[in-house]
């Protein structure tokens, strides 16, 4: 199989950059079972309201195993931030011309209150991904590969490409810095560097703030927010 693809760490409402290259592949490969990094994307992200930007974490639990996988780490629902995420969500975008449209499901995804971290971002991920019409195929890198802890950063990508029968990996521009593309070479791996740039879109609140969370996209400019993200693409 030659088919195109991304393998990304899930995160927590992720950026639209993101979003571009799933749109770009057949295949989105969750790559969720590397090491969970505390206070990082993988837990946490941005959201607008009416006094700017927003952080919105998800608390997870103390694991006595600091090389616990984002797969297996726990959220921690001792704390009451479903509830308080869902008011900052539903408060800073109850105004928006597609509140109506996402709320609803989203409010749904954030009640089922999951045990794994991965559970709940993954979920959220494939939402947007149908909500924007992304038609690639979601697949866990810990359902693929979780026996590959012995191989080095480009191994585990080509690895990872070989099992999903990607052949044309689209990956972001930092990838560059640490990927041997000897071994890429070898491999018949063929590897696309996303080249981005962020699109000013209509936003509520104010002077427009890029690199957001994707619900921002959405709750503003609904169907027309593939669009929007895909404008940001440029052509190598």
């Amino acid at each position: 199989m030659n088919l195109k693809g991304a393998i990304l760490q899930p995160t927590y409402l992720p950026w639209l950059g993101y979003f571009e290259m799933l749109a770009a592949a057949d295949v989105y490969v969750a790559f969720d079972h590397v090491q969970f990094e505390p206070k990082s994307w993988q837990q946490r992200n941005y959201v607008k309201g009416p006094n700017g930007k927003v952080l919105l974490t998800i608390p997870v639990k103390s694991d006595g195993n600091l090389g616990v996988s984002i797969a297996q780490k726990r959220i921690d629902y001792s704390q009451a931030w479903v509830e308080k995420h869902l008011r900052t969500i539903e408060h800073g975008y109850r105004k928006a011309g597609h509140f109506d449209r996402y709320f609803p499901a989203v409010r749904g995804l954030y009640q089922r209150k999951p045990e794994r971290l991965a559970d709940f971002t993954i979920g959220l991920i494939a939402f947007f991904m149908e909500a924007l019409g992304i038609q690639a195929k979601l697949l866990r890198s810990s359902d693929l590969a979780e026996d590959d802890g012995h191989l080095g950063k480009t191994e585990r990508i080509i690895h990872l490409c070989q099992r999903a029968g990607i052949g044309v990996l689209h990956d972001g521009a930092v990838a560059a810095e640490f990927m041997d593309m000897g071994l890429v070479e070898v491999a018949g791996l063929k590897i696309v560097f996303q080249n981005y740039v962020h699109p000013v879109y209509p936003q509520l609140w104010g002077e427009f703030m890029p690199y957001l969370g994707v619900l921002d996209l959405l709750m503003n400019c609904g169907p027309d927010s593939l669009a929007v993200i895909q404008s940001g693409r440029q052509i190598q």
